[in-house]
């Protein structure tokens, strides 16, 4: 599992709405609801629903851009989820739709509308990006970041009043940073992490559909960071708003062990594991959580669960596809090799 990936789920809290949202420029209050509930059914792991509210936004605004990003958020939304590559022609149809509608709207709106197209063209980007970094191109990445964060500020040059560019730029300017290692260290690339934390702040504080996903991109931050007691705080937190979806217990899960208490990594792993092994897709997280449970269930002297948790294996090994064999193969070899002990 890349954990920072799951950074970019999306937010539906409405606290504060910029001004040109107030005057109707361009989010009216159906068009709003429709963005906050698809939002909501993304968080609780309601997948179709997510894909069928767009689908229904998209009749009602055939030529808005929004009801398209959501429909490929929702998408790749899955394909994290299930670590597995699907429908990617349908995914970068959704997303050359939407800045091909953006992009039309953009040249003749007002700079509040403008600033709305540039956040959704970003989104496109950013979107199109994490895809690439994980099924396609490193290089082809990088370039889509690269011009995700241009119309961040292009937007922001538009209307500053529209603080959900900040979690755009907010997520850019520390993921770049963090992943940079050597380039970073010998000046090629800055490094601007506290810059890109200070930006998600202010996403979380005053954007309008960006405040869940800014929360939630500063719990992952905060682990990679080693910042676990604010981890868990954040997420116990989060959870009560969304106690159906998968996306918050990952992080819960890794603070707990990585903080060595073990007892409530093993209660967060095997509540994982029961949810994922309903519908286990390619076998990924359902091996990812047996590793996890084997390691906690060692620290914990627990010698019988553990050869239990080991023995499990036994049951799917037949059914994981050769790719996922071949990317957790170090995770696999330890547990067949535990069982037959």
């Amino acid at each position: 599992m890349k954990w920072a990936l799951l950074a970019l789920m999306t937010s539906i809290v409405l606290i504060y709405i910029p001004t040109c949202v107030l005057a109707g420029d361009y989010l009216d209050g159906a068009k709003s609801q429709y963005l906050l509930n698809i939002q909501e059914l993304l968080y609780n792991d309601r997948f179709n629903g997510a894909d069928s509210l767009a689908r229904v936004m998209i009749e009602e605004y055939p030529d808005d851009p929004a009801g398209y990003l959501f429909r490929a958020i929702t998408l790749v939304t899955v394909m994290f989820d299930r670590e597995e590559n699907l429908n990617p022609e349908q995914f970068n149809r959704l997303i050359d739709t939407t800045v091909t509608k953006a992009l039309s709207i953009r040249d003749t709106a007002s700079n509040c509308t403008r600033a709305w197209m540039c956040l959704f063209l970003g989104h496109a980007e950013a979107y199109r990006s994490l895809w690439e970094s994980r099924y396609g191109s490193l290089v082809s990445a990088v370039k889509m970041g690269r011009r995700a964060r241009k119309e961040y500020e292009r937007g922001l040059a538009c209307d500053s009043s529209l603080y959900d560019l900040y979690f755009g730029l907010g997520l850019y300017n520390y993921w770049k940073s963090a992943k940079a290692g050597f380039l970073r260290w010998i000046g090629l690339i800055h490094n601007d992490k506290d810059k890109g934390i200070t930006q998600l702040h202010l996403a979380a504080d005053s954007s309008f559909i960006s405040q869940e996903s800014a929360y939630s991109a500063l719990i992952w931050i905060g682990l990679d960071r080693g910042q676990y007691d604010s981890v868990i705080a954040g997420c116990r937190e989060m959870r009560k708003k969304y106690p159906d979806g998968k996306a918050l217990l990952w992080p819960l899960a890794r603070a707990y062990y990585e903080k060595k208490d073990f007892p409530n990594a093993v209660k967060t792993f095997e509540l994982l594991r029961e949810r994922i092994a309903c519908d286990p897709g390619n076998y990924f997280n359902l091996i990812e959580c047996d590793y996890y449970l084997y390691r906690c269930s060692e620290k914990l002297s627990m010698k019988r669960e553990a050869d239990g948790i080991a023995g499990r294996m036994q049951q799917y090994y037949g059914q994981i596809p050769k790719e996922i064999r071949k990317k957790q193969r170090l995770k696999i070899a330890l547990l067949r090799r535990a069982a037959r002990t």
